[in-house]
């Protein structure tokens, strides 16, 4: 269209590029699940192969996406997507991430509908909505995924308990519905109780929703050691301790690092030691003979360099969890890999 009298057109379309340095978390909500899995016959009050066809939707969006979104967290028909903070993706516009993201989720869930209801045919196209959210500061980020884990465990106790009086109680949704009206958590585990259910005991995926991770495993000639723990180990270490435990690929480190960045101590893992106190830019530039500005510039060869070796010492690996996420142990035992490979090219 460009170079033709019809270009002015596009002056009609508004910018909406997101801040720079801002974290942006997309969340996709299914459109009228209810009647969705009524269709579908899901079972009640958890589907377990339809929470895990909504985790595989997830982990495809994390693959394609690889070096944007660095973390994601999944309850019943919804799931959040973290983008890095520097993330370049379509120049960072909130149109562009938003639809692309929904549509890769979209298309992952039906293509792979098959292989977890192999004898339920689709009935008609599941659909999803989306919204970008821009945060300005590592800690909102934590509570934001922590609020929506303490929605899951909100909304699970409710369906548990809702369908339990309905399916071994007897009665009636309504009835269901009347007699949960004004109860509080200890209320509805009492009722569990009564039917023999120790909601404890439950799957974790059901009372935590799900967790998905980049992890870095060490490379060592053909062979590859995870850095990270297995899954059962990473999400045991984070249940069992709420003291930052040394394991092997990660360590302790502050809000950003659990979010974005992995430990110092992680970083430095077979590409050598890197001097904490390093010399200022004005002090290289007079050791060497040169201006601050070069100076400046010969740092970020080197550490561009650096970041290759790293990079090629280090595979990244996709973890689910199915853990606490709203206490401290899993943003300081768990810090999720950046996810600096396979950076997608910037889109227009």
């Amino acid at each position: 269209m460009a170079g033709t009298k019809f270009a002015y057109v596009r002056n009609f379309e508004l910018p909406d590029a997101v801040l720079p340095s801002t974290y942006m978390v997309v969340r996709i909500d299914g459109k009228g699940f209810h009647k969705f899995s009524k269709a579908h016959a899901f079972a009640k009050p958890n589907d377990p192969l339809a929470l895990e066809l909504m985790n595989e939707a997830a982990r495809h969006v994390m693959a394609q996406l690889k070096g944007q979104v660095t973390m994601a967290f999944g309850e019943s028909d919804e799931y959040s997507f973290l983008l890095r903070r520097d993330a370049t993706l379509y120049s960072r516009r909130t149109s562009k991430i938003t639809t692309h993201i929904v549509s890769l989720f979209t298309s992952a869930y039906v293509f792979s509908w098959s292989r977890f209801f192999p004898t339920t045919p689709l009935q008609y196209p599941p659909t999803f909505d989306g919204r970008l959210v821009v945060y300005p500061s590592t800690e909102i980020v934590r509570d934001y995924f922590k609020w929506r884990q303490a929605d899951t465990h909100i909304n699970n106790l409710y369906n548990t308990t809702f369908w339990a009086l309905v399916l071994q109680g007897g009665q009636t949704e309504s009835e269901a519905t009347e007699t949960l009206r004004g109860t509080f958590s200890r209320d509805k585990h009492e009722i569990l109780w009564r039917f023999g259910i120790n909601y404890d005991r439950l799957e974790a995926m059901f009372r935590k929703g799900t967790t998905l991770v980049w992890y870095r495993s060490v490379v060592e000639g053909s062979r590859t050691s995870t850095s990270s723990a297995s899954a059962g180990t990473k999400a045991d270490a984070i249940e069992g301790s709420r003291t930052s435990t040394s394991t092997t690929g990660s360590g302790t480190g502050t809000e950003a690092d659990a979010i974005e960045e992995t430990s110092s101590s992680t970083a430095r893992q077979g590409v050598g030691q890197v001097d904490a106190q390093r010399e200022t830019l004005e002090d290289e530039a007079a050791r060497e003979g040169i201006t601050p500005a070069h100076a400046a510039k010969r740092r970020a060869k080197a550490e561009k360099q650096r970041r290759k070796r790293l990079e090629s010492a280090h595979d990244l690996e996709l973890v689910t969890l199915h853990c606490d996420i709203i206490g401290d142990a899993f943003w300081s035992i768990s810090a999720p890999a950046p996810a600096e490979v396979d950076e997608p090219q910037d889109e227009m």
